[in-house]
């Protein structure tokens, strides 16, 4: 199984002249702004794209190539790729943050658990590919370790919620749902293990029942 089938020398550019620079509310402003904005979703786009293909770890020649531009280029809109990758960072948190706020449904808080495991699969399907990536590069960059970490700190956050406080006290069994609830067993079940989504989250929430039924 691929990574994308469980969801998805530097130089920097010389900065222009400021006195070459036309008017703002000029249209060749306008058009240079325009150009340098889809330039730079291109750049965004193309190590996007790399990652969910399944190469972790893009440098800046092959986002340069799947972008079709210069790699100068690259570095004229990023100063390096940890600006890059802060970059991506901040679109990731636009897709996640929506999935988190959905109400979660159910009489009891074991309905609400089994319901946010089920929501959070879907996002793991979907995120499968950065999260990886995210784990290749955390030792190496400052941004994406703080990304990681802020996933993880939701997570818990939202087991906090969730669960009453006997269990959140609990610290066995709020480590072990936290961990199973997580993104690595996610990509473990679906791309070690070889399983579908259906399946993986079959291995989820029987995981999930015999934990919650230990606290009746």
């Amino acid at each position: 199984m691929k990574v994308h089938d469980l969801v998805r020398t530097d130089s920097p550019a010389l900065e222009p002249s400021r006195s070459s620079e036309p008017p703002a509310d000029s249209p060749k402003f306008d058009g240079r702004v325009n150009r340098s904005v889809v330039t730079r979703k291109k750049i965004v786009t193309a190590l996007t794209a790399l990652i969910y293909e399944g190469c972790l770890s893009p440098t800046a020649e092959q986002v340069a190539e799947r972008a079709d531009i210069g790699l100068r280029t690259v570095f004229r809109h990023f100063d390096d790729m940890e600006t890059l990758y802060r970059e991506i960072n901040s679109d990731l948190e636009a897709l996640v943050m929506p999935m988190l706020s959905v109400r979660l449904v159910g009489n009891t808080w074991q309905d609400r658990l089994l319901h946010c495991a089920q929501l959070g699969s879907e996002l793991h399907d979907r995120i499968a590919a950065m999260h990886l990536a995210g784990e290749v590069h955390r030792h190496e960059s400052p941004a994406v370790a703080q990304s990681v970490m802020r996933a993880v700190s939701r997570q818990r956050e939202l087991l906090m919620r969730i669960l009453p406080a006997p269990i959140r006290q609990n610290t066995a069994i709020f480590e072990a749902l936290d961990l199973l609830m997580s993104p690595d067993t996610w990509v473990r079940l679906r791309r070690d293990q070889q399983l579908s989504a259906e399946q993986a989250l079959d291995v989820v929430r029987l995981g999930v029942n015999a934990l919650i039924a230990t606290t009746d």
